[in-house]
């Protein structure tokens, strides 16, 4: 079991020093021109909530692995960069009813345009329990877009490359042929590590100008999804352990990767990301709890197969690794909550600036439902951390012998094992692939103009005739129903589903035609 005092002990006595707190400004007044460019599509004041945005400053380290690339820990490049970025807090509007914890989400930035991917997926377990959601961006192509979208309120914002072009190993400059703000000299992505460090401790601050000052923080967790899930593994495997308190605890308490796929990005902008069989590319031997929630798109399309690892009860490296059979990559639920498209349109031309929107080949994406799913993780991350209670375990989703390639090129001599529906065994089950009313496909055809359809899936519902076959032609409804309350119920004393969660899928079940 892991709690909260084991994990302190975890660093414990070392010489590491206290994380900077940096400067915050804020809220950020919200007027008839001016809006916090986020994800919408939630009445928060419904559930109690409320919405501020500040700008937070302060300096970063720039880091490397040492003149000959060889070290075994991040050394410092360059010193003390200055660095502003923003988080937009959703809280409970009466202090009172907060739950003590806080998650902290990086933003996703693949789009090029900065937003939150779990908040919509985990929102109303959040909301339920009277958590802090606090979303911060993360890296420096969405500052450019932001500045964008509205210049006199993120004007601010900035993650400088401290280093003069001249001395930079990479990248391109504004107006040279094949510029791409991913990658440019003006800016520098290893800010973030020690970003993402001194928002962990800002959150905690108790000063009067803190952004959750009468706020009674207890525990800060950290969460990702997809690229920002490459951070912050980068971040755990790296970082994390040297992030530490006045008392020597960790700043993070636990870490939830979604669809991180193990893989980590480069620890500052011009060097080589770490490969899976480098130390450096894993977690180090203590760690605090980490959770892998990867998608059945993630096994191969993104190479997570590569960076597989064995569970782990051990006190001070709790992992646990879901592997979601049946989702894909990007659930479409989140085309559901998005920002204000007519802000994207500001954000300028970008090679994704489309909206969240399947688009693929095939009639249907795959609607696998994630939301479902993930908000178990998340509450059975806080109660390895809170109460030393740990998650279940889950079987890998099963391959055999065949041929799949990853976005990457990577060929794999496997494919997945699948049932007499085609859909894959094994990883974390559920009634959508056990009561099955469909074949859930982990990618989609891409078509012109839409390059991020594979990340939705597609699936192909059943007909009449197969939906008869499974449940019978007289009383078909009512032996899915039955089938899909059974499955439901076993998984929600295996701790794979909260309560509410558990509802809704029966909900669902009983409002489906079936045949």
């Amino acid at each position: 079991m892991i709690s909260t005092s084991s994990i302190a002990l975890l660093l414990a006595g070392s010489a590491l020093a206290e994380t900077a707190i940096p400067s915050v400004e804020g809220p950020v007044p919200v007027t008839e021109a001016s809006a916090i460019f986020t994800t919408g599509g939630t009445d928060l004041e419904a559930h109690g909530y409320e919405i501020e945005e500040y700008l937070v400053s302060g300096t970063a380290n720039v880091y490397d692995w040492g003149a000959d690339g060889t070290a075994a820990e991040p050394q410092i490049a360059t010193a003390d960069a200055p660095y502003t970025t923003r988080i937009v807090v959703r809280r409970p509007a009466d202090a009172g009813d907060f739950s003590g914890t806080v998650w902290v989400e990086l933003n996703n930035p693949s789009r090029g345009w900065d937003v939150e991917v779990q908040w919509p997926i985990v929102q109303d377990k959040v909301m339920r329990d009277g958590d802090i959601w606090v979303s911060m961006t993360a890296k420096p192509n969405v500052i450019a877009s932001l500045q964008r979208i509205d210049p006199e309120r993120y004007g601010r914002l900035s993650m400088p490359n401290p280093l003069p072009s001249s001395e930079q190993a990479c990248g391109l400059l504004p107006g040279e042929e094949g510029y791409d703000e991913n990658l440019s000299r003006l800016y520098e992505n290893g800010l973030v590590w020690d970003m993402i460090s001194q928002v962990g401790a800002l959150v905690r601050d108790t000063s009067e100008e803190a952004p959750l000052a009468g706020y009674d923080v207890q525990h800060v967790f950290g969460t990702g999804e997809s690229q920002t899930g490459f951070f912050l593994n980068t971040y755990a495997n790296n970082f994390a352990n040297a992030a530490v308190l006045a008392d020597g605890s960790p700043v993070y308490e636990g870490f939830l990767s979604a669809s991180g796929a193990g893989r980590t990005v480069p620890i500052s902008q011009c060097v080589t990301a770490m490969p899976v069989e480098d130390p450096r590319g894993q977690l180090p031997a203590e760690h605090v709890p980490f959770i892998r929630a990867d998608a059945q798109g993630d096994i191969f399309l993104l190479g997570s197969y590569d960076w597989r690892r064995e569970d782990s009860d051990d006190p001070k490296a709790g992992y646990r690794i879901y592997e979601i059979a049946g989702a894909p990559h990007g659930p479409a639920f989140i085309t559901n909550y998005q920002p204000d498209p007519e802000a994207i349109k500001r954000a300028g031309d970008l090679p994704t600036q489309v909206a969240y929107e399947y688009g693929g080949a095939e009639t249907t994406a795959n609607h696998f439902p994630r939301q479902y799913f993930e908000p178990a993780m998340y509450a059975n991350l806080e109660k390895w951390v809170i109460d030393g209670v740990a998650p279940p375990k889950a079987e890998p989703i099963a391959t055999t012998e065949g041929e799949s390639t990853s976005l990457f090129g990577t060929v794999y001599p496997l494919t997945f094992e699948k049932d007499e529906h085609g859909n894959v065994l094994g990883g974390v089950r559920s009634p959508y692939l056990d009561v099955p009313t469909a074949t859930y496909f982990e990618s989609a055809t891409p078509v012109e103009g839409l390059p991020y359809a594979w990340s939705f899936g597609h699936q192909i519902d059943f007909g009449t005739a197969k939906l008869h076959e499974l449940y019978g032609i007289v009383g078909a409804h009512q032996n899915y129903v039955a089938q899909v309350k059974a499955e439901v119920e076993k998984l929600l004393a295996d701790r794979w589903l909260l309560p509410e969660d558990a509802e809704r899928i029966i909900t669902e079940a009983e409002l489906r035609p079936v045949p």
